[in-house]
């Protein structure tokens, strides 16, 4: 028991790891859209398979840590409050998408849910640091952004979860 305890602590701080190295390559290559901050969410793809492989607490721990420590070694405080309000509602739309996964629903689907709301939430916070709600008009665009990105990284993650749940059991 504990060895395996050991072996998931070790792959959650390899995963902390990659999730922020992903978070910097990204930054270095903008999307050439005409809305600013749109990224397909390369990180995200870390907290999602977290989740799938150990269970919401993990998925929290990986998005909060990668958000902190990102902002702290990148970008700065104002990133960290866009980032944790966009990754909040990210990772508890996935939740509640995992909570469901028995009754039909995807790691697309959660990924998907998860694009959307972490769009959602960074506009909630670009309102609240603005001081106007003028933002949400950029909202239908980010709906669809969230889908493609979305189901991009949820297509990645497919691929990974089974091939690390071999590793981990």
């Amino acid at each position: 028991m504990e060895h395996q305890k050991t072996k998931q602590m070790v792959l959650l701080s390899m995963m902390m790891a990659i999730a922020i190295i992903l978070h910097y390559i990204e930054s270095l290559f903008p999307l050439p859209v005409a809305i600013p901050g749109i990224k397909l969410g390369l990180s995200n793809v870390v907290s999602l398979v977290a989740l799938y492989l150990f269970g919401p607490g993990s998925a929290i721990l990986i998005m909060v840590l990668r958000v902190l420590m990102t902002s702290f070694l990148y970008s700065g405080l104002s990133s960290a409050i866009f980032s944790l309000f966009g990754g909040i509602l990210a990772v508890s739309a996935m939740i509640l998408i995992w909570t469901l996964r028995n009754k039909g629903f995807s790691i697309v689907g959660a990924s998907v849910a998860g694009g959307i709301f972490h769009n959602a939430g960074q506009l909630m916070a670009a309102s609240i640091v603005l001081g106007t709600s003028a933002v949400f008009s950029f909202f239908p665009y980010l709906i669809v952004s969230g889908i493609v990105t979305g189901t991009a990284t949820g297509l990645l993650s497919n691929m990974i979860v089974p091939r690390l749940k071999t590793i981990i059991t």
